[in-house]
């Protein structure tokens, strides 16, 4: 089905696998920080890289921030999978995995822009 050949579902089926993994791991290192972090300005946020709590913070509290970080990866995460099967057969896996981690990357400043509260859109 579509412009590609039977035999790549495996490759995108992978390349989503890949897209999960490098942008959780994009997302916790620096994408939270960026569309998310305090201290901000219009442009970007600039602190809370490597979401944590303290061993000392309220369960509930740590609940919404990791509950609030998984619902925000599945959005970043998304805005690279829909790439992944336009590019079916047209890139090799490891460059995809490196785009993947950048995409997300990408897409935190975008998130700032629009969903914080100092965001310029």
């Amino acid at each position: 089905i579509g412009a590609s050949t039977p035999g790549n579902e495996v490759n995108t089926m992978l390349k989503n696998v890949a897209d999960i993994l490098f942008g959780a791991l994009a997302f916790y290192c620096v994408g939270y920080g960026i569309a998310y972090g305090n201290p901000s300005n219009s442009f970007m946020g600039l602190g809370d890289f490597f979401p944590e709590t303290d061993a000392d913070a309220a369960a509930v509290e740590s609940g919404i921030l990791f509950a609030r970080y998984l619902f925000q990866l599945s959005f970043a995460a998304t805005s690279a999978t829909i790439v992944s099967g336009c590019i079916a057969m047209r890139m090799r896996f490891e460059v995809y995995c490196i785009f993947a981690f950048y995409a997300v990357v990408i897409y935190s400043f975008v998130a700032h822009w629009v969903w914080a509260p100092d965001g310029w859109l």
